[in-house]
């Protein structure tokens, strides 16, 4: 009963997160698909150094830079906009 009940809630919380790791794209041979932000114009940098998050650095259409980032579970995910003043 202990297991059905943590098995429920594991898929519970996949079915309403979007897996956005490597480690599933590994399990599934699939390609792993980031959707680019609507404002991306060309890219600066990428890169996944912090456990489980991904940043993209980018100019926008907007002529900003900006950072987007990415999490496994595309929840709690951010952006930075740099300013200048």
């Amino acid at each position: 009963m202990k297991k059905l009940i943590i098995l429920s809630i594991i898929c519970i919380a996949f079915t309403g997160c979007k897996l956005q790791t490597r480690a599933f794209s590994r399990l599934t041979g699939s390609a792993l698909q980031l959707q680019l932000p609507t404002d991306f114009a060309k890219p600066i940098s990428f890169a996944s150094g912090r456990k489980g998050e991904k940043d993209l650095f980018y100019w926008t259409t907007n002529n900003e830079m900006k950072v987007k980032t990415y999490t496994d579970y595309g929840i709690l995910e951010s952006e930075i906009v740099f300013v200048n003043k």
